[in-house]
């Protein structure tokens, strides 16, 4: 990797500095889909809370929670993508205490669920943790040499 060669030892070539591997990309993708769905959930619980005049408020204000977890989801894919481990622990929160209730609201949420959870693993494979713990900073210190 000399002059020459065509190829430089640039900052590209550090574990920190990786691309996220597919797993990281696939919950990525994954992810954006379930805040989709759980926008969706959000926008129908403000329609059937202004269409039915029982609960509305409750319902408008479950589907305006369901927005925010929705754009906090959206946010956090973006911060997972360069490897912040913040982000997903803020998924696998959304994942946990969203996804588990939804199994419990109906057929239609059910779905939503399951997503989130499923969603929620990808993010704790053997693959994703190895690539979290290539950029935990602490340990990219003591492998650093001095």
């Amino acid at each position: 990797m000399g002059p020459g060669s065509g190829k430089s030892a640039g900052p590209a070539t550090t574990p920190w500095r990786t691309p996220p591997p597919g797993i990281i990309r696939a919950a990525g993708a994954a992810w954006l889909v379930a805040a989709l769905l759980v926008a969706v959930a959000g926008v129908s619980f403000i329609v059937s809370a202004r269409t039915q005049h029982q609960d509305s408020a409750a319902l408008t204000l479950l589907g305006i929670l369901a927005l925010v977890l929705a754009a906090v989801s959206a946010y956090s894919v973006l911060r997972l993508r360069s490897g912040k481990r913040s982000a997903r622990e803020t998924l696998s929160s959304i994942g946990v205490i969203a996804g588990f209730p939804f199994l419990f609201r109906g057929p239609a949420l059910v779905a939503v669920g399951v997503v989130l959870l499923a969603c929620t693993a990808l993010l704790w494979l053997p693959q994703s943790n190895k690539y979290f713990q290539l950029r935990d900073p602490k340990k990219r210190k003591a492998r650093r040499p001095r």
